[in-house]
């Protein structure tokens, strides 16, 4: 047994430092151009993620974080029953997989051609708030669309927020 739990352990260690790889990594989109003398680079031209979608990335990060330790110090509790500690390890793979799934679609997101993207999934709800300097409605439908089938049918709440890089600072 205490196999199985060591094997879903380093599994689930290894899923969540994939999903803080691809958060933290650049998105480069225009690699290809740098080399070329024609590129000009404007404000809406943004290669890197932006500084206030990563500071709410770690937020979330560091609340799921905290409790995974929760559900760990469950697991490792001798006094716990075989139902909290099954409880406990389901928990810890429901928010693994939600990461994974919110880092996915932000990629998607951002490979529709958008500047930058955050993805944040509750049981309430998906908040997904996308850079761009372009609304179109369209797009954003397309946007819920992608997070639905992401996601599942269980998520009633998709709210899509399109706004600039300059109003995301304010």
């Amino acid at each position: 047994m205490i196999k199985k739990n060591q094997l879903a352990l380093v599994f689930l260690t290894v899923v969540v430092m994939l999903a803080i790889w691809y958060i933290k990594s650049p998105i480069n989109a225009n690699d290809k151009n740098k080399d070329d003398d024609n590129t000009e680079e404007t404000g809406s031209n943004i290669n890197q993620r932006l500084e206030e979608l990563i500071q709410m990335r770690e937020a979330v990060r560091q609340e799921r974080d905290r409790a995974v330790l929760g559900y760990d110090a469950i697991i490792a509790d001798g006094e716990s029953s075989i139902n909290e500690i099954k409880a406990a390890l389901e928990e810890k793979r429901y928010l693994a997989e939600l990461s994974e799934k919110e880092v996915l679609l932000e990629l998607q997101v951002i490979n529709k051609g958008y500047d930058d993207a955050f993805v944040h999934a509750t049981n309430t709800g998906i908040e997904i708030i996308v850079v761009s300097t372009e609304d179109d409605p369209l797009k954003t439908l397309e946007i819920i669309n992608m997070a639905l089938s992401s996601f599942g049918d269980g998520y009633e709440n998709v709210v899509v927020t399109v706004t600039t890089a300059d109003q995301l600072k304010a």
